[in-house]
């Protein structure tokens, strides 16, 4: 698979505010970037669906451990061990980016800040702008 691009381009409404429908229009199609696989939706409620799904690299002080990270349109984050097929946790979500940030270093190395930790990961497939843009985007849509 190729690398895909995000147009963060949300189509405005009134007074160049995009309405929610509109965003969660654009982050509908933001689910197709990566191939989704069934076994996945193990891992969600009744209902949700998957915004962004991606195999990273979590990086901690003394280990790098592969995770499966999935964003849904609940929303919520979701860390799966891919191998073990079991849940490793969820990041905490909040709409107000004092409570829930993302920070990109490069294409392929971002962090989710959260008041009580920060989450390190690296995607080999360099869509780290890809995670900030649908996290934020659900965000704002949160607000509307």
């Amino acid at each position: 698979m190729g690398s895909a691009h995000v147009n963060r381009n949300v189509p405005v409404g009134n007074n160049g505010a995009a309405s929610s429908s509109e965003v969660r229009s654009h982050v509908s199609k933001l689910a197709s970037i990566d191939s989704f696989d069934s076994r996945w939706q193990d891992f969600l409620e009744p209902g949700e669906s998957v915004v962004l799904i991606s195999k990273l690299k979590k990086i901690n002080k003394l280990s790098n451990k592969k995770v499966q990270l999935i964003l849904t349109n609940k929303p919520q984050l979701i860390c799966v061990d891919p191998a073990k097929m079991v849940t490793k946790g969820n990041i905490s979500w909040s709409a107000n980016p004092s409570e829930l940030n993302v920070q990109v270093g490069n294409s392929s190395h971002f962090r989710i800040c959260t008041p009580k930790k920060v989450f390190v990961f690296e995607d080999a497939k360099q869509r780290a702008w890809q995670w900030k843009n649908a996290i934020e985007d659900l965000q704002n849509c949160q607000k509307i």
